[in-house]
């Protein structure tokens, strides 16, 4: 990671949650077609590899400190085996100082830090460490000398390949160290000071190796980061494509409303709930009244925005998800759980709401006395429990029909219990003065 990491202080997110911008995009694919160890993350990019990092790395450290926390003090009753007379010594350093080094370190990697505050904790924590053994390996002397210095070296390699700092930090820690172990073994009295180098140089080049390798798994973690977000935001392309193929199936692209499949798909699912009373299913049609005559003189594209404020208005007046569109100027709104007055009520409140939207209809001569203003008929009809949906759909239509017949601009109501299974439609809200005609062609 570049050095301007240490100045960014993340926060825990997941992988899924990152939000894909086009920069991000781009360089995820320019990262992943370079060379793995020339990957180099930009500011942005290194902000969300920590924090998508924090949780694992944050684990591994404060398990680490506890772990060596407790054989810090596992090591007050050897010392009784192998220096018995410095046992005051090494419960002050092995027992109590040690552990509360390690304990002062847990406490900052409980939360996110920059990384700079990681970094320098464990700096930090290392050196006190090896300075308090170091003091430890003097004051026992003899044998006891190298072989304490020995044990700590070798806790600070292993702590250079498990903790997981930035590799200016890794470094750091590799240098103090072997330059640490260098000091205390040049004043060690039972070795010569070719040997002390010896032994110095042999130590620094494995604590450096563990540095390459704490590098080259830092870099790999990065590049498993960059293919993880390719993975997601060509998923999320995926899944984006998708939903708009969902939409173009079960959606009218001009209104917004579910299509005629999607209306289909809600009627199967109620027809098969036995929860649901078929006989409080209604079905109400609704069609733009002389629709025709407005599409040839005002054009299509008045047509379609009448299209669309109606639907608007429909949509308001019902759930949307039970409105939609069935055809050129036709509606279909399926109520499930509803009784005769409800139906009714919700059939007039959509025929009055369309009428006080004003749109005029310039193919319509108001010098007859009859209003320009777009008007809409309804039908209405109710399931029953051994009907299909289709014939229900079919009486709801044929009370359309016959809304047109009378007059236009009305509800009616299918009886849906008449002799032989055909419905007879009734008014429910007078003509408003149309007059009527018995063509069944005339219904736009």
């Amino acid at each position: 990671m570049k050095s301007g990491a240490s100045r960014l202080n993340p926060t825990p997110l997941d992988t899924a949650s990152v939000a894909m911008t086009p920069a991000l995009e781009a360089e995820t694919e320019r990262l992943l077609s370079q060379r793995t160890r020339d990957i180099r993350f930009s500011p942005e990019m290194v902000r969300l590899y920590r924090a998508k990092d924090w949780p694992q790395r944050s684990k591994i450290a404060r398990a680490w400190m506890v772990w060596v926390g407790l054989i810090s003090v596992s090591f007050v009753p050897v010392s009784l085996l192998l220096a018995p007379d410095f046992l005051g010594l090494t419960i002050a350093i092995s027992g109590l100082l040690v552990p509360a080094l390690h304990a002062c370190t847990y406490l900052v990697w409980r939360k996110p830090r920059s990384a700079s505050v990681e970094g320098l904790s464990v700096l930090l924590l290392m050196i006190s460490v090896m300075i308090a053994y170091g003091s430890l390996a003097v004051a026992a002397g003899g044998a006891d000398y190298e072989r304490i210095l020995i044990c700590v070296m070798y806790a600070t390699t292993i702590a250079i390949v498990v903790l997981n700092v930035d590799y200016i930090w890794t470094l750091s820690l590799m240098v103090c160290s072997a330059a640490i172990f260098f000091g205390f073994e040049i004043f060690n009295p039972e070795i010569e000071l070719k040997e002390a180098i010896g032994t110095s140089v042999f130590y620094a080049t494995g604590m450096y190796a563990a540095t390459i390798a704490r590098k080259t798994q830092s870099i790999l973690g990065q590049k498993a980061f960059l293919m993880s977000l390719r993975n997601q935001y060509r998923s999320d392309a995926l899944r984006s494509a998708n939903h708009q193929l969902e939409i173009l199936a079960t959606r009218d692209p001009l209104t917004g409303l579910g299509n005629r499949r999607s209306a289909t798909d809600l009627i199967d699912r109620l027809w098969r709930d036995p929860a649901i009373p078929k006989a409080r299913i209604a079905f109400i049609m609704a069609d733009i009244d002389l629709f025709k005559l407005l599409n040839d003189t005002a054009g299509h594209a008045a047509g379609d925005d009448c299209i669309r404020r109606i639907a608007k208005t429909i949509g308001e007046s019902v759930r949307e998800d039970a409105v939609f569109r069935y055809g050129g100027e036709e509606f279909l709104v399926v109520l499930a759980d509803t009784s005769p007055d409800h139906a009714w009520t919700i059939a007039e409140r959509i025929r009055r709401s369309v009428e006080a939207l004003a749109i005029v209809n310039p193919g319509i001569d108001p010098v007859d006395g009859s209003s320009d203003v777009v008007t809409i008929s309804l039908g209405v009809a109710f399931a029953r429990e051994d009907t299909a949906p289709e014939m229900v759909a079919k009486w709801a239509d044929d009370a359309l029909y016959d809304a047109k017949r009378g007059g236009r601009n009305v509800v009616f109501l299918s009886n849906a219990h008449a002799v032989e299974g055909t419905p007879q439609a009734q008014p429910v809200a007078a003509p408003s003065g149309h007059s009527v005609t018995n063509s069944r062609r005339m219904m736009t």
